[in-house]
């Protein structure tokens, strides 16, 4: 009891963090701590642009890399977004990433959403109603916390490539499988171009030069004896399904 009495308390203390100098940031403990603190295994946080109804991912915990990585250059709507809410499970958002069970709440300002917050899990864990007013009640205080936030198309994205560019610098990339050949670097551009990135998105992305990100892929393809994005898509899940092995 006494474990999660202090488990809540850095959610709460999360909370009222925001927005913090690095809204991205702030909103990341955030979404790290909500797991911890209620029977759940993943959470995400996305704001919406001021003037549109377009929602973009700036936190994530409990996710794949991968995943995070594709959920947050894919575009999600406000409609969207109802429909994921409504099918729940049998979405193919959430089928993708491997979600059995999902619970949102919307963020909001006066009937006004200003974001969505989405818990899951794999498994058959399950929070119990104690636990889901907590997350009424986080959803509810971030509203109050993000009001004031930026909301613009540029701050948002910026937000959204700052988390993927986290974790894409923080993923230790695999050792095993045919990736093995391929320094660091190679490898991290490769899959981001197995994604269906091109130079310049990947470029923005590391915040490297166009002309950088293509001279890796060279490399690459030359190391791997590959000459095509198909090639490429075929060879790194290849070395995914080899990790899970």
């Amino acid at each position: 009891m006494a474990d999660r009495v202090t488990e809540r308390l850095v959610l709460q203390r999360a909370v009222e963090a925001l927005p913090g100098a690095d809204v991205a940031e702030s909103l990341h403990d955030v979404a790290a701590a909500l797991p911890v603190a209620v029977s759940i295994e993943s959470a995400t946080v996305r704001l919406r642009e001021a003037d549109s109804d377009r929602l973009h991912l700036l936190a994530a915990a409990g996710i794949p890399s991968r995943d995070v990585r594709r959920l947050s250059l894919e575009q999600l709507t406000i409609p969207q977004a109802r429909t994921l809410l409504a099918v729940g499970p049998e979405h193919s958002l959430a089928r993708r990433v491997g979600l059995v069970w999902l619970h949102g709440r919307w963020l909001a300002d006066e009937g006004d959403p200003l974001g969505l917050l989405l818990v899951g899990s794999r498994t058959h864990r399950r929070p119990d109603d104690d636990d889901l007013e907590l997350v009424a009640a986080t959803a509810e205080r971030l509203a109050e916390r993000l009001t004031r936030v930026e909301r613009s198309p540029a701050a948002l994205r910026a937000a959204s490539l700052s988390l993927v560019r986290r974790l894409v610098l923080e993923t230790t990339p695999s050792l095993n499988g045919p990736l093995a050949e391929l320094r660091p670097r190679e490898q991290t551009i490769l899959e981001l171009y197995a994604d269906g990135l091109s130079a310049g998105e990947i470029a923005d992305l590391l915040v490297i030069s166009p002309h950088t990100v293509r001279t890796h892929l060279k490399l690459a393809f030359k190391r791997l004896d590959i000459h095509s994005r198909e090639e490429a898509t075929d060879i790194v899940r290849r070395d995914q399904l080899l990790m899970l092995l």
